[in-house]
């Protein structure tokens, strides 16, 4: 099938960032960022349906850092991006997505639900998803996954990694600590990021078996969010990135927050914030070392 571009669809095209205007793979592991890293949930998907190359797409160009997209088991073991564990929401298709095979999978429509403009926009796999996005460009593969399958979904992912060569620009992150052990077994060179939430079942939501996962980043969601948990994890050397946390839309906040990163529904908003503030802090420092000069 070919492929659809967002940018045909009738959709206004935001002016594509370059890869100086975000923070790439040779940045985004260094001892200090920059800044918060902005992370597109899903892509863009104010632009584009979630979790398409479209979206994908989208967000490269608004100039997100990165992207966050959800990958699950087929029924032949490969990997194809879609959030639910059924197929009835994001396609027209119904049923569990373990329930078909790959093939199948991409011959469904997971864009007209967002607008007829995307119409035969089909899920993509893992391997489509690297392929289409330069290989700088930040990829957090959520791994989603219960109890059948931990240590598959680990061994698949972290082969793509391995075929693709992304260790440096792919995070790999799961609510699940036993697939993020597994992969840390299989593939310690990947970066392994841990979701939690208070509205998980104890003793997840305790974080009892997250030794195990021994995670790089602890993905806190919106509503488990707490600074002195944030602080903790930072002095043990972890990163930490805010699950659908804009700070009441204050980019000022979130940077003073100290997150690593933040992973949002509104990528346009926050990458406009970014510029203006990164713009005026820029002046202002030109303007003070100008002072300080004729002082």
């Amino acid at each position: 099938m070919e492929r659809l571009d967002y940018r045909d669809h009738g959709h206004k095209r935001e002016e594509k960032a370059t890869a100086s205007q975000r923070t790439t793979a040779s940045g985004w592991m260094a001892e200090k960022l920059p800044a918060p890293l902005i992370i597109a949930h899903r892509g863009n998907v104010t632009a584009a349906p979630e979790n398409t190359l479209a979206a994908f797409e989208s967000a490269l160009d608004a100039g997100a850092d990165g992207i966050e997209l959800d990958v699950r088991l087929t029924r032949d073991n490969r990997l194809v991006a879609i959030h639910d564990r059924t197929l009835n929401r994001t396609t027209n298709g119904r049923g569990m997505v373990d329930h078909q095979d790959l093939d199948a999978l991409q011959r469904l429509d997971a864009g007209s639900w967002f607008s007829p403009a995307f119409s035969g926009e089909p899920p993509p796999s893992l391997e489509q998803i690297f392929e289409a996005l330069p290989r700088d460009f930040l990829i957090n593969v959520e791994m989603k996954v219960i109890i059948k399958g931990m240590k598959l979904i680990a061994e698949k992912v972290a082969d793509v990694v391995q075929r693709y060569r992304r260790w440096d620009s792919t995070l790999v992150a799961s609510f699940n600590p036993v697939a993020l052990y597994h992969l840390r077994q299989i593939e310690p060179r990947v970066a392994r990021g841990y979701i939690y939430s208070r509205s998980h079942p104890y003793p997840i939501r305790a974080r009892w078996l997250s030794p195990a996962a021994d995670a790089d980043w602890y993905d806190p969601t919106e509503y488990t969010y707490d600074p002195n948990t944030h602080r903790k994890f930072q002095r043990q050397g972890k990163r930490v990135l805010a699950w659908d946390l804009d700070f009441n839309q204050d980019w000022q906040a979130i940077v003073d927050s100290g997150v690593d990163a933040v992973v949002t529904d509104d990528v346009a908003w926050l990458v406009r914030e970014k510029r203006v503030r990164s713009s005026e802090a820029a002046r202002t420092e030109v303007s003070a070392g100008g002072a300080a000069a004729a002082g």
